[in-house]
């Protein structure tokens, strides 16, 4: 063979190898865009999820809303009632002390209408807080990012924070719902 014709092998030979590298890293990068578009959807899909739910709660605590701003019917006994008590007053230092009586008590029914819902805003906050949490770690657990072996070796102080001070009924719930890999399978390394 010639010279020229030997280095004309080469060059193919290099370009074939450049070739099925090129292939590789494509193939890698398709599954890399795969495995994203799976989280995106996943993630989206969760968040819509919650979206229908938030907007359900809204709806049903609008309606509690309107049900409390709005005074309730009386009824024929409660009205006979309050005139039978209106007829027991005689005179007008009663009606006074009964007014009084009635503004004190409305007085204390409206500090414990605020109180309760400062306490439903705390509450909610907190739930919500826990919630978000709560999906971040089941996130970690489910997407790979962290796996579940590695969690009590993760220096990660926040990643082990998160599961210390789960419920035990969050922590086993996660458990159960964290999908199984065959175990002749190599797990995936992070990306």
């Amino acid at each position: 063979m010639s010279e020229e014709l030997v280095q004309w092998l080469a060059e193919i030979r290099t370009l074939k190898q450049s070739l099925a590298e090129a292939e590789r890293d494509r193939d890698a990068a398709q599954a890399s865009a795969t495995h994203w578009r799976k989280l995106y959807n996943t993630e989206a899909r969760q968040r819509r999820e919650e979206l229908k739910l938030a907007q359900t709660e809204i709806t049903k605590l609008q309606g509690e809303l309107e049900a409390i701003k709005t005074p309730p019917p009386t009824h024929p006994a409660q009205a006979a009632t309050f005139a039978a008590e209106l007829a027991a007053l005689r005179d007008e230092a009663q009606l006074r002390q009964k007014l009084i009586a009635v503004l004190q008590e409305r007085d204390r029914a409206l500090d414990a209408l605020r109180q309760e819902q400062e306490n439903h805003r705390y509450t909610r906050q907190n739930l919500t807080s826990v919630i978000g949490d709560t999906m971040e770690q089941l996130t970690l657990l489910r997407g790979g990012t962290l796996p579940k072996a590695d969690l009590e070796e993760s220096d990660d102080p926040a990643a082990i924070a998160l599961v210390d001070v789960m419920p035990p009924e969050v922590r086993a719930l996660l458990e159960q719902s964290t999908p199984q890999e065959p175990q002749d399978r190599p797990r995936p390394k992070p990306e």
